[in-house]
């Protein structure tokens, strides 16, 4: 008898377990084909599961011991039947191309039976000493 493997589904769990320690080959699980993302300070959206596991690539790569800590989350029921908004609010630290750094952000996830298809990314650069 085999085990059928179940996808899992986004969650500020699934969101806190990835960030704790980035695994770049666990990026994709629970993104949709069609994601799009809004990254703070690039003036284009981020389209497509490709493009947005680059970008994610692109972070881990300039800051490989980023770690990002949840600090609250809140779900609710999208507009749509089926989609959910995660809402997260997170410190994290890092060292790249010029030193270590720290932030504090919030994301709006919003997902479709479980498959994340736009995340709204806003962050602000924060003295270490404050978070």
């Amino acid at each position: 008898m085999t085990e059928t493997q179940t996808q899992p589904a986004f969650s500020a769990e699934v969101w806190a377990a990835f960030w704790a320690a980035p695994d770049m080959s666990r990026v994709g699980d629970v993104l949709a084909d069609d994601i799009v993302g809004y990254w703070q300070g690039d003036p284009r959206p981020v389209r497509g599961k490709q493009a947005y596991v680059g970008k994610i690539a692109e972070l881990v790569t300039a800051a490989p011991d980023l770690a990002l800590d949840l600090v609250d989350s809140a779900t609710v029921d999208g507009s749509t039947a089926g989609e959910q908004l995660v809402y997260l609010h997170y410190v994290g630290r890092g060292t790249g191309p010029d030193g270590p750094f720290a932030i504090r952000g919030i994301d709006r996830v919003r997902s479709r039976d479980g498959l994340v298809i736009e995340n709204v990314i806003r962050y602000d650069e924060v003295d270490p000493a404050s978070i």
